[in-house]
């Protein structure tokens, strides 16, 4: 079937393909969704790695400031894993910081992207896409 027959039959549908501005937008909050994933993953390691030498919060509410405080106050026997939990916990914070500037920077765009944004969208495409079975 041709793609005219495709089009007289309705068959169609528009399809809006992005223009490079919101493209940075969507490379933007891909990498922030990446950073919520870093953070996920420094805190599930640095709490693996406590539960490993039996160190359990017992508070309400984990990374909260009184988890932090907790966390804070937490010296281990050999210098080798007080060393690995500094660097655990530094991995937290350096992952929360990333997500936190990635948020921030979603919040407010700069002023080049935030004008692409506001064009109206145009140069709508054609797509062949089945909205049902079609005649042969």
């Amino acid at each position: 079937m041709s793609l005219a027959q495709l089009h007289r039959a309705g068959e169609l549908t528009a399809v809006w393909v992005p223009d490079p501005a919101h493209e940075a937008m969507r490379d933007l909050v891909r990498a922030r969704t990446a950073a919520v994933q870093g953070v996920r993953r420094a805190r599930q390691q640095l709490q693996g790695f406590l539960l490993r030498h039996g160190r359990r919060y017992d508070g309400r509410k984990s990374w909260s400031r009184a988890h932090r405080t907790w966390l804070a106050g937490q010296r281990l026997e050999h210098p080798a894993q007080q060393i690995v939990f500094q660097d655990y916990v530094q991995a937290v914070e350096d992952a929360e910081r990333r997500r936190d500037l990635l948020t921030e920077q979603i919040g407010r765009p700069p002023s080049w992207l935030r004008r692409s944004l506001l064009l109206p969208r145009s140069g709508l495409v054609q797509s062949p896409i089945s909205t049902g079975p079609r005649s042969r």
